[in-house]
């Protein structure tokens, strides 16, 4: 494969990741509120347990990160609509790249709630994460089990 020839290659890839990100430009802005929220209730609660003790680098690099992980969700669950789901007719592009954005989003929302129960001193008893896995482990044992472990 010459250089021209790989140059084409990663042009069309990109024109399709922008197609996706155009496409779910809102969803992108959804996840980007979501994640300030999530960062400003937690540097709440943070001060408020360890009072001065905050440390900006950190929590920048975990915002970062989750923009990131993000973008990948994103771009994931594009390529999977574009080679499997469009090809047998389930679904678009875009509808599995936002089913992955929504889930993502879900993940954002379940943080959220524990920093605002913290901050205000109520308990947090449900999670959406251990709803999952309990639903997992009560169809699939084996799976939700692997599932818990790696979230842990």
């Amino acid at each position: 494969m010459n250089k021209s020839s790989r140059v084409l290659l990663f042009a069309a890839w990109g024109s399709e990741a922008m197609s996706a990100l155009y496409d779910l430009r809102w969803m992108l802005v959804a996840v980007i509120i979501l994640i300030v929220a999530d960062f400003w209730f937690g540097v709440s609660d943070s001060l408020s347990k360890r009072g001065n003790e905050f440390r900006f680098s950190r929590a920048g690099r975990r915002t970062c990160g989750k923009f990131i992980d993000y973008l990948a969700y994103l771009l994931i669950g594009c390529t999977l609509g574009l080679a499997i789901f469009e090809p047998l007719g389930i679904a678009s592009h875009t509808t599995v790249a936002a089913v992955g954005l929504g889930l993502g989003c879900l993940w954002e929302v379940d943080s959220i709630v524990g920093h605002v129960c913290a901050l205000h001193g109520v308990e947090n008893r449900f999670s959406v994460k251990r709803f999952i896995v309990s639903l997992l482990k009560r169809k699939y044992k084996d799976l939700g089990e692997a599932v818990e472990d790696s979230v842990k």
